[in-house]
């Protein structure tokens, strides 16, 4: 297990009641933050913070929408209120929508630019006036290896995860002279909710397998350890950087 030092740190997890945003949200908590565990439905979000109080840790629980800025800027406020600083948002909130262009309904093209770059764009300005008066924040947006190489049937989400990489390389650019950090974590095929129905297809779990040279699919703490580093102060002269955590995917 990696260990960082996180002791004082306020950290705001998105999407975080289940898959890899529980994952971070309960290593952030156990190196020592205050974990912020946000996500659609708040009763989720509790259980989170009940399995990081029960590991001794501090957490606190808020329903959030990251396509509903009033509601972002409200968790914000709320946040500051009760612990004076925020020093790391984690924006993991995302969906994965695997259909044609052709045949996917603009609602469904507006649901998964809102959720997965909207939201990410929303989050992170709710809370740069925060870290710019802190002259400190540590920043990781989640992208995605389909940011990088095409992924079969998913124009959409590829694109979304693609704009996250450039969007981390231009904050990056734009907030390092306020002691601002903003990476990026791209996992591979994780073993989470939202891949369970492309892993339960045996063929399917084969076909994904046969490009992953370390020869397993990753788990949720595989991209927590990647998100520990970067958030830690071990990390500080690295800022722009997308880090790939994909068992090798792109080396093929």
């Amino acid at each position: 297990m990696n260990t960082y030092d996180l002791k004082g740190k306020v950290a705001v997890v998105t999407g975080a009641m289940r898959g890899i945003g529980k994952g971070i949200a309960l290593l952030l908590a156990r190196n020592g933050a205050r974990v912020v565990v946000t996500d659609i439905d708040k009763a989720s979000c509790e259980q989170v913070v009940k399995e990081i109080e029960k590991a001794g840790g501090t957490g606190v629980a808020f329903k959030l929408d990251v396509t509903n800025e009033q509601e972002i800027q409200d968790v914000v406020k709320s946040v500051h209120a009760q612990f004076g600083r925020i020093d790391i948002l984690v924006n993991n909130a995302g969906i994965f929508i695997q259909e044609e262009l052709d045949g996917m309904d603009a609602a469904k093209i507006d649901k998964e630019l809102g959720v997965n770059l909207r939201g990410t764009l929303l989050c992170t300005k709710s809370v740069l006036p925060i870290m710019k008066q802190q002259h400190y924040g540590k920043i990781v947006n989640l992208a995605s290896i389909a940011g990088f190489v095409g992924f079969e049937v998913a124009s959409v989400y590829s694109a979304t995860k693609g704009a996250i990489v450039n969007l981390t390389r231009e904050l990056a650019l734009e907030l390092g002279k306020y002691g601002i950090n903003v990476n990026a974590v791209a996992p591979g095929v994780i073993e989470t909710p939202m891949t369970d129905g492309l892993l339960e297809d045996k063929n399917v779990a084969a076909a994904l397998l046969s490009k992953i040279p370390y020869g397993r699919t990753g788990k949720p703490e595989d991209i927590a350890n990647g998100v520990g580093f970067l958030v830690s102060d071990d990390s500080s002269y690295i800022t722009g950087h997308t880090l790939v955590i994909d068992g090798g995917w792109l080396t093929m």
